[in-house]
């Protein structure tokens, strides 16, 4: 039997393609278990940097019939949709920051039950401010979406704001960073002071873990490992632009003219071609970004599949700053990280803690390098001796239900 009650996730993106690629398992899920699941647009609630929503008719074919896109346009039709409903909403691309607070003030209003979904377990970004002084004007966009968090927090903790009802967590680290803070203490002394964000955790396995999980069951034969995979990520993100602003075209011809010849010379030194795996942002661009990659390079291959489907019969994983690289620490697969000076201050600050974390060699795809066999191979299994320990702290929690099923369990039995 379905349950009937009201989930909702919200959205600022001018699309729905990349949510519906990377929640793929979970709305079905969603879909199967929920009479109804809305997707709330908010663009419009927001102060500033408001996004247009233009494909509502076209993102309706990315779900199961019982999603339904709601378009929000203002705060009473926000307050008017809630009426008769107790909403459960789960929160996507909101952020911490001033322009959203009406948004947070008005799911107040309305008692909405709040949820935050992280399972990726990737090493995550500071929740304040993170950029030099020097890029203070050029940073003034992060500057408005970061440097108001702990105005949030104790907007929050006098209950203006609702705090998070539930947290539904892939990383064990994370977990108990949340849980020996200084409000769970505060707490533990003051227990009536109720000033914790998250006010239930639940600890579940990492999408990661659930892709694995998916290729066990459908009992894959043995890995060909008959490519290398290089999982791409924009060199301009919203990230970076927020804090360093816009990338010239003539650092982007650079660092695609260093990842090219890169890319050739690891191909040409394993007899292996690349296939390449596009960002979920990437995907409505597929035909143009194909078209670039193949023009310098015809031992490429450009793949509409996502990573984690791709990484099974790779023989080698290479990343920058892409959290999906995730999917080959769990299949235990040889990886190297590439770094460049153009990827700019904060994704090379990203790139080091990635490598770091999963301990893997890395080449300057800047420089004119060369690979020993040997040595590489030596680093290979010194990184992937490691693997374990990452795959124990941040993509499992000891059982084997995948992430989607137990989410969606856990919605369906809380007692908000």
């Amino acid at each position: 039997m379905k349950s009937q009650k009201n989930i909702c996730i919200t959205n600022f993106d001018i699309d729905l393609i990349r949510f519906s690629r990377i929640n793929k398992e979970l709305i079905l899920e969603l879909s199967k278990k929920f009479k109804e699941i809305y997707i709330l647009n908010l663009h419009n609630l927001r102060l500033v940097y408001k996004t247009k929503y233009l494909s509502k008719k076209k993102d309706q074919k990315l779900f199961p019939k019982n999603f339904k896109i709601v378009d929000i346009k203002n705060s009473n039709e926000l307050i008017k949709f809630s009426k008769n409903k107790k909403l459960i909403i789960i929160l996507n691309g909101i952020t911490r920051s001033v322009i959203d607070f009406k948004i947070f003030y008005l799911f107040k209003k309305i008692k909405a039950k709040l949820v935050m979904i992280s399972i990726t377990g990737q090493w995550g970004s500071k929740i304040f401010i993170d950029i030099p002084f020097k890029n203070i004007l050029v940073g003034h966009k992060h500057l408005v979406l970061k440097g108001f968090y702990y105005v949030y927090r104790i907007l929050t903790i006098l209950n203006i704001f609702s705090k998070i009802n539930l947290l539904i967590e892939s990383s064990k680290v994370n977990i108990n960073i949340f849980k020996n803070g200084f409000s769970r203490k505060f707490e533990t002394l003051f227990p009536f002071l109720k000033i914790s964000l998250y006010r239930k955790i639940h600890h579940v396995n990492s999408n990661v873990f659930d892709a694995y999980y998916m290729m066990k069951n459908k009992k894959i034969k043995k890995s060909k490992n008959d490519y290398i995979l290089y999982i791409d990520s924009p060199i301009v993100s919203e990230d970076r632009i927020q804090r360093e602003g816009p990338v010239s075209s003539e650092i982007i011809n650079k660092y695609y003219n260093n990842l090219f010849r890169a890319l050739s010379l690891i191909s040409e030194t394993f007899k292996k071609k690349i296939l390449v795996s596009l960002h979920p942002s990437s995907i409505k661009s597929f035909t143009k970004i194909k078209k670039k990659f193949l023009s310098k390079s015809r031992n490429l291959v450009i793949s509409k599949n996502r990573t984690s489907d791709l990484v099974y019969d790779a023989s080698i994983v290479l990343f920058s700053i892409s959290s999906a690289v995730l999917n080959a620490v769990i299949l235990k697969k040889k990886i190297i990280s590439l770094r460049s000076k153009y990827f700019g201050e904060y994704n090379l600050k990203v790139n080091d803690k990635n490598t770091k974390g999963i301990n893997c060699p890395f080449l300057n795809i800047d420089e004119n390098f060369k690979i020993s066999k040997n040595e590489i191979n030596f680093k290979f299994k010194k990184s992937i001796s490691s693997y374990d320990k990452i795959i124990k702290q941040r993509l499992t929690n000891g059982t084997k239900k995948p992430s989607y099923i137990e989410i969606v369990e856990v919605l369906k039995r809380e007692n908000f």
